[in-house]
């Protein structure tokens, strides 16, 4: 499992992943353009992750593309490299989840494959703001942070508001999870549905 650093600082993201075998890599998105290094220096590898990192950034926003915004994509990123134990499953897991493939793979039963939900994800004061829009035009905005959780939805309805918020409350009383896990959670599974 990958030690993962994140730096968020006006117009500078940064994502510092350590795998176990010592190799690290740091993905950098700033006013000067994109970047990725590799330590110990592995050109090819940086050159391999580069490419998957600026096709995946030239889709944001296209319709059908999952992630909104460049915020997205780093999280997205961090999320992938917390499970993997080397750069290599990393990169796999790069291609799989930034879709960064012509290929469609026929989906199992059980997984729905992504709407025309569009979710923005974005840091707010000390904690989480979740914008999400469905095709259906319904559309919930949820706020989280160290002391509360804020839940809003169009249209409403007060009995499934209610079983949200309780759901939300649950999972931030048992303080298994970090606000960033829950905001995570909230977007991916909002990606994968049709209304709320």
């Amino acid at each position: 499992m990958a030690l993962t650093t994140k730096i968020i600082d006006g117009n500078l993201l940064m994502l510092r992943v350590g795998f176990a075998d010592g190799m690290t890599v740091t993905v950098t998105a700033g006013r000067n353009g994109k970047s990725i290094s590799v330590t110990p220096n592995n050109p090819e590898t940086a050159e391999r992750l580069l490419s998957i990192f600026h096709w995946s950034v030239n889709k944001v926003g296209e319709p059908g593309y999952p992630f909104t915004s460049l915020n997205q994509v780093i999280y997205g990123m961090e999320t992938l490299a917390r499970s993997a134990l080397n750069v290599e499953q990393f990169i796999a897991g790069l291609r799989e989840v930034l879709e960064v493939s012509d290929r469609h793979p026929v989906p199992e039963v059980s997984i729905r494959p992504p709407s025309f939900t569009v979710v923005d994800l974005s840091p707010s004061g000390n904690g989480w703001f979740v914008d999400a829009c469905f095709q259906s035009g319904e559309r919930f905005k949820l706020a989280i942070n160290k002391a509360s959780i804020g839940w809003a939805a169009e249209p409403p309805e007060p009995t499934r508001d209610k079983d949200v918020m309780d759901l939300l409350s649950g999972m931030k009383g048992a303080r298994m999870s970090t606000d960033e896990d829950v905001a995570l959670l909230v977007m991916e599974v909002a990606h994968h549905s049709s209304d709320i």
